[in-house]
């Protein structure tokens, strides 16, 4: 008899045991059903945006004060216009859109650009000049530190756990890692800089705020303060020739001369058009869980909305 319910109890254990272990994998294969139907949600939401802001590239609108403005550049304030929900397969998914040519290029802009950042935004000419120099010494390919700047052989004997990369910054949260960074400077600067894109992004005048212009080579009190009046009184910007022209009317030929200097430096690093926009979507099936996240760039060329790249 004893015997029996030993058996009894073991067969039972057994039971047990795998009733768990069906019940994990069940709750397994639930949740990568889950991922998977969050996935093609998303990408469901990339494909409608897409074609949403093809169309309006294709299909300008012709009207008076906001619609005239986008008229011009339809992808203007893209911000307001492509940010919120789209339902697919009656599920709201939050699409968030930004302009690239509002941010400065983290890989790409110069020593100067980010050292006048720096200047202007910490009214720290130490700390800026030496968060400038780590920041490039972590970029450049070589070991040799700038003067203020600092390479693997600073960080190993300051303790630093993440070493310079000599190479391109992944993220932008990546600068908390450089030398002198610390969680205010980060908290400030973040949203001026990004990562996006294998080329420089140029800089939109129409979009860009007053701390990323006055990054840009050769940028003045006079020429900003133009850029912003245009701005503040509903004028969309339609050169940088036009700003240039107004910005130094009345000037000396010197003035002319260095406002033609200054002109051809920005040339090929600012645009009044967006032309890189950035959609970050999150699907989520459930409030409580990690929704899924795909993020995008679409580049505008030749009238069309091209997707470059993607990444889950």
């Amino acid at each position: 008899m004893l015997a029996a319910l030993w058996l009894v109890v073991a067969i039972a254990a057994v039971a047990v045991q795998f009733s768990l272990v069906a019940r994990e994998r069940r709750l397994l294969g639930l949740a990568g059903a889950d991922r998977a139907r969050e996935r093609a949600i998303a990408a469901g939401a990339l494909a409608t945006m897409h074609a949403r802001m093809d169309f309006d590239l294709r299909n300008r609108a012709v009207g008076r004060g906001a619609a005239a403005l986008r008229s011009s550049d339809p992808w203007l304030d893209v911000d307001s216009v492509y940010s919120g929900f789209v339902e697919v397969d009656s599920v709201p998914v939050e699409v968030v859109a930004a302009d690239l040519g509002s941010m400065l290029p983290l890989n790409y802009v110069s020593e100067t650009e980010l050292r006048a950042f720096f200047n202007f935004t910490l009214r720290d000419f130490t700390l800026a000049d030496q968060l400038t120099q780590s920041i490039m010494d972590w970029r450049d390919l070589d070991d040799s530190p700038r003067p203020a700047g600092a390479e693997r052989e600073q960080y190993l004997r300051e303790g630093l756990l993440v070493l310079p990369t000599n190479g391109a910054f992944r993220e932008v949260d990546d600068l908390i890692y450089v030398r002198g960074m610390t969680p205010d400077v980060m908290e400030l600067i973040r949203p001026y800089f990004h990562t996006f894109g294998t080329a420089r992004t140029r800089v939109n005048l129409n979009t860009a705020p007053e701390l990323v212009l006055r990054a840009l080579p050769g940028m003045t009190d006079v020429i900003i303060m133009q850029i912003l009046s245009m701005r503040s009184q509903g004028r969309r910007i339609e050169s940088l020739q036009q700003v240039m022209s107004a910005a130094t009317r009345g000037a000396s030929t010197a003035g002319q001369a260095q406002a033609g200097r200054v002109q051809n430096a920005l040339n090929n690093i600012t645009t009044v058009n967006t032309s890189d926009v950035l959609l970050t979507i999150y699907a989520g099936l459930t409030p409580k869980a990690q929704p899924t996240r795909l993020t995008a760039l679409m580049t505008r060329g030749n009238n069309a909305a091209t997707l470059a790249w993607q990444q889950w």
